[in-house]
């Protein structure tokens, strides 16, 4: 294969991952998947896929990356959760820092000619009572957040051309309910059993989000060459609170469904909204609406795990 089609994913066999690795074979890429599989699932990586099992904190990753000459390295692998990075800070910090500081040294070292790295957006802007932009000061309130924002630094200096994505909250097929940031997931799951929808703190907090296809698209734009160095808030551009949420579930559904209230959790923003105008300047812009992506989920038949 001509070396423009080579891509190395870390993380590849999670829950965006595995999707934006369906994504490029299916564009013709040969992809090299690097997963720990602590969250993510072997079974979601395509078989014409490689798929190494390291831990990108400890193992050596430069040893599998320079061999496959890739042209771009896409890394979402992490430590993905705001509340166990507060209980596990040194587990975060080892993850998403030193973890992104080795992947960006091993892309270097093996010739990329370009870095996407997977951030956040609302653990890094904190309380965004306006749609942040790029240029909003960051004030992160977890240690996943402030160690996010770390791991960009370290992209920034790996010295090949980058592209920093900040996506707001995703949700899609395969999002496994209960994670972190996966409300949509989880309320789905509740839906399908007809359970009472749990909600943290009182329900007006909001939420920005994203369908998994939107973000696949969005980390494909930014592979190009042509889209430069920066970074790029990868989100819906509309906010919606925690109980509209579950009344629109509800809606679909088609089911009255009860209420179950748990105190906020730790480290959680109370609002996260985001502005994706960067990302519409290269021709993007979201084409899941929220009503037929929560359709979708309910519609899905339990366990399968076919792309989105």
């Amino acid at each position: 294969m001509a070396r423009r089609q080579r891509a190395v994913v870390t993380g590849g066999a999670g829950f965006v991952g595995s999707h934006l690795v369906d994504r490029l074979v299916a564009d013709g890429w040969a992809v090299l998947v690097v997963d720990d599989l602590s969250t993510g699932q072997a079974g979601d990586v395509p078989a014409v896929a490689t798929l190494e099992q390291l831990d990108i904190a400890t193992d050596p990753i430069q040893g599998v990356v320079a061999p496959w000459r890739p042209s771009v390295v896409f890394h979402l692998a992490a430590q993905a959760s705001a509340p166990l990075s507060m209980r596990d800070p040194e587990r975060d910090l080892a993850v998403n820092v030193i973890g992104t500081h080795r992947v960006a040294a091993a892309a270097h070292e093996a010739g990329a000619d370009r870095l996407v790295f997977v951030s956040s957006g609302g653990a890094i802007y904190g309380e965004t009572l306006r749609p942040a932009t790029e240029s909003t000061r960051p004030a992160p309130s977890s240690y996943y957040g402030i160690h996010k924002l770390a791991a960009e630094g370290h992209v920034t200096l790996a010295g090949l051309p980058y592209a920093i994505a900040r996506p707001s909250n995703i949700y899609g097929p395969r999002q496994r309910a209960g994670l972190e940031g996966a409300v949509v997931a989880t309320f789905v799951e509740l839906a399908r059993r007809g359970a009472p929808l749990t909600i943290d703190g009182d329900g007006a907090q909001t939420r920005d989000l994203v369908h998994v296809r939107d973000v696949v698209d969005a980390l494909c734009r930014l592979g190009l060459d042509n889209a430069g160095s920066g970074i790029w808030n990868v989100a819906s551009g509309r906010r919606i609170s925690v109980a509209s949420l579950a009344n629109r579930i509800e809606r679909v559904a088609g089911v009255p469904l009860g209420r179950v209230w748990r105190p906020v959790r730790a480290g959680d923003v109370r609002h996260s909204a985001m502005s994706p105008a960067r990302l519409r300047a290269l021709g993007w812009s979201p084409s899941v609406g929220l009503t037929d992506g929560i359709r979708e989920l309910l519609e899905r038949p339990t366990g399968n795990a076919t792309p989105g």
